[in-house]
């Protein structure tokens, strides 16, 4: 199992991420310094983009594996599709509006590489402490995962 660190924004939390064990960070825009941290700490860094500027910038950096965010509200599947005309050689990990409702519909595209997601582990669920409700909501994505890729 590998363990990152999400919602990183500064380099100062990069520094943190990886002495605390982070094997990779997740930003969820593009920052040069966030960047250039992770490659300094030598940790596998996705940064977040939104646009076709984004992407060719992540490619400059030396990034071919993205995170497109927010993802349902920059257009979702269909901005991964446009993307990945001229930007063929990017993966993309799609956040920001995936459920388990469109899940299918970002597994099925060959560049993206994963999703992510709040929906199984939502906030009130872990402040209530119902625990079976996220793990029904996992065994589901689980599921849904599992359906997509056979």
């Amino acid at each position: 199992m590998l363990v990152g660190a999400g919602t990183v924004v500064d380099a100062r939390q990069v520094d943190e991420a990886v002495a605390a064990g982070a094997s990779f960070v997740v930003s969820p825009g593009l920052s040069v310094s966030v960047v250039r941290a992770a490659q300094e700490a030598g940790v596998p860094v996705v940064p977040g983009v939104a646009t076709a500027s984004e992407v060719m910038a992540a490619l400059e950096l030396g990034i071919s594996t993205v995170k497109l965010f927010p993802a349902g509200v920059v257009g979702g599947p269909a901005v991964i599709k446009a993307l990945s005309g001229p930007f063929g050689q990017v993966r993309f990990v799609p956040t920001g509006g995936v459920g388990a409702g469109n899940l299918p519909d970002y597994l099925g595209l060959p560049s993206v590489l994963a999703v992510g997601g709040s929906w199984m582990v939502d906030r009130g669920l872990v402040v209530a402490g119902d625990f079976a409700e996220i793990t029904r909501r996992t065994a589901r994505a689980v599921s849904i995962v599992a359906g997509s890729r056979a």
